[in-house]
């Protein structure tokens, strides 16, 4: 059977500081895992390694005999996780966190259902299940970032300082629900501490870390025979004790109002006597090595070369997929759509979404209602004979100023929904949430790209809706006339030619939209902060407009040639409303490459971004 977990000669570095070096370890089914080390021993990176959080520089990481960098969705379905602070949405309760993340885990949707109520019972949370999580306290959180781990009954659960913010109780019952995972379910657990009592009698195996480096390693029972037994002295006085014990070569350590003392090959009986004879000697008691000896113990050896050599010379396992096992509850299917899926559902329960997409279309409302305004007016002059002739109005004309108005606020709402997707996960800590279930990274910049596209095109379907709609309704789609004031009706534009002009600019004006998305996605991942990642997006789209007066008439390649600005319009947009007048002149300055050089922003924006999400760390 392959080893549930199986780490071989793993390194990895933070620049030219090594973070991790040559470590191995191996878990079976079953095992406890106490890995142990100082904070910042890189006990935390070890486990972003085996998650796929981070990337080695060498070695080799096994899931049940899986190469997770081949097989991530796999591997992925059978691993549960808490890494440092448990990162959710504040917003919404701990039940719709949960539901979310075990729909993302591929469980499906009736099961999910009770898998949440499973989960949420076994971390003692049911009477908070739908309470946001923003009321939640510490403890609380902790609670439930455990929760999510157990989500699909993983067959490897890995714990990165599970008792933060626990009570006793809390703690008391994360023991007895570990005991259950390891001995009856056959759940293999890495527990990662720098609480060693939290952790003794829960492990079976203990690895030691000290500044990256495996210093021992191995079944507990065996480190236990290897440091030996030592025993315990008390009686009065003390110091005769102590005197006693150094007269016979011994080297007692005094822990209070007792004595500490290894008397390696010296009979018991004869030290027990020999102390009984020097001071009333009331306890001589043997105390097997505590992970607190063990742990002090590695640090005055060096690394355990044996066991940690012969398990990196060790060729990883490449085969043996009979032995590998399948997800208890998820899957592995389907990844890209439970991606878009989950993203769509965290996109809606934010409570900014629906109001930042309405506010384009109330900006277009407005904007038509006064342009059907002005035209009343122009009449109404005309008729009362204070100017000579007016426009009678034109539904393609309102169209044509009403989106040169909004289109700039649904580019600025992209431009905020898109900076903010992956920025505001890694500072919430939920985007590795994402990463730890059966996807792939590819899959999760699937869901999130295809959600901010739709997002998109949602909102410029609501926005030419509402402004046909206002449009229709106030002015009409017919012919644009111009009235004098003796009643003559002169024909400016005819609806039929000015028809097809409409629908191809609603079609262009999607190119630039879509590429906003994609560079406010890409400076989301290179700024990774939100406030940083805006302006950064903001820097990516409007930064090359100073090189206007470089490229002259190649400036029909800068996205912004394609939108429409309060300083400049040359977009499609500009060209409809002149042909809605009845323009002679009218003029598409960047007709040609309307198509390709949006299209070149959103090829180029997907690259760097897909680019930049794979060699991504998450911390």
């Amino acid at each position: 059977m392959n080893e549930a977990l199986a780490l071989r000669d793993l390194h990895f570095g933070y620049g030219h500081r090594a973070a991790v070096q040559g470590v191995s370890l191996q878990l079976q089914a079953g095992d406890c895992y106490g890995f142990l080390g100082h904070n910042g021993a890189g006990k935390t990176t070890v486990m972003r390694l085996c998650l796929g959080l981070l990337r080695p520089s060498r070695g080799s990481v096994r899931i049940f005999g899986i190469d997770p960098v081949r097989e991530r969705r796999h591997a992925n379905a059978l691993l549960g996780a808490l890494i440092e602070r448990p990162g959710f949405h504040l917003s919404v309760s701990a039940r719709q966190n949960l539901l979310a993340l075990a729909r993302l885990q591929g469980i499906p949707r009736r099961l999910a259902s009770t898998e949440v109520g499973r989960v949420i019972e076994c971390v003692g949370l049911s009477d908070a299940t739908d309470r946001r999580v923003g009321t939640f306290s510490m403890g609380m959180r902790q609670r439930l970032g455990i929760a999510q781990a157990l989500l699909g009954k993983p067959r490897l659960l890995l714990l990165d300082e599970p008792t933060n913010g626990l009570d006793p109780e809390g703690i008391s019952d994360l023991r007895a629900l570990l005991q259950t995972l390891t001995r009856e379910e056959g759940t293999a657990i890495m527990l990662s501490s720098h609480q060693l009592a939290e952790l003794e009698g829960l492990c079976n195996r203990v690895g030691v870390l000290r500044e990256g480096s495996m210093v021992i390693e191995g079944d507990l029972d065996s480190l236990r025979q290897r440091i030996g037994v030592r025993h315990v002295i008390k009686g009065e006085p003390i110091e005769a004790l102590q005197q006693q014990l150094i007269g016979r070569d011994l080297q007692p350590t005094r822990d209070g109002d007792r004595l500490l003392v290894d008397i390696g090959e010296q009979p018991a009986h004869e030290v027990t006597r020999a102390l009984a004879t020097a001071a009333k000697l009331t306890s001589f008691a043997p105390e097997q090595a505590t992970l607190e000896r063990i742990y002090l113990h590695a640090g005055t050896t060096t690394p355990d070369a044996p066991a940690a050599e012969a398990d990196a010379a060790k060729p990883a396992p490449e085969g043996a997929t009979e032995d590998i096992p399948t997800p208890n509850l998820g899957s592995i299917k389907g990844a890209r759509r439970r991606a878009f899926k989950f993203e769509s559902t965290t996109l809606l329960h934010a409570r900014s979404t629906l109001p930042m997409l309405l506010l384009p279309c109330v900006v277009t409302a407005f904007a038509a209602a006064n342009y059907s305004s002005r035209v009343q007016d122009g009449l109404a002059k005309v008729e009362a004979g204070e100017q000579f002739s007016a426009d009678a109005g034109s539904g393609f004309l309102a169209m044509a100023q009403s989106l040169q108005t909004a289109t700039p606020v649904l580019a600025l709402t992209m431009l905020w929904f898109a900076s903010q997707t992956i920025a505001s996960d890694l500072s919430n800590d939920t985007l590795r949430n994402s990463l730890i279930r059966s996807l792939h990274r590819k899959d999760v910049l699937f869901g999130k790209v295809f959600v901010l596209l739709a997002a998109m095109i949602v909102g410029w379907l609501a926005l030419c809706l509402t402004s046909f709609f206002i449009s229709w309704t106030t002015v009409g789609f017919g012919d644009l006339v111009e009235v004098s004031r003796f009643g003559d009706r002169d024909l400016l534009a005819n609806a039929a030619d000015v028809w097809p002009t409409l629908l191809i600019t609603l079609a262009q004006m999607t190119l630039p939209l879509a590429a906003i998305v994609t560079l406010a996605a890409a400076a989301s991942v290179i700024a990774k902060r939100p406030a940083l990642a805006l302006a950064t997006a903001a820097a990516f789209v409007f930064l090359p407009e100073l090189a206007r007066g470089v490229l002259g008439e190649r400036s029909g390649w800068l996205l912004t040639s394609h939108l429409p600005l309060g300083f400049r319009d040359d977009s499609a947009l500009n060209y409809l409303a002149a042909v809605s007048r009845g323009a002679a002149d009218a003029l598409w300055v960047f007709a040609s490459e309307s198509v390709y050089a949006p299209v070149a922003w959103l090829v180029a924006g997907s690259v760097v971004l897909g680019f930049l999400v794979s060699r991504l760390r998450v911390s």
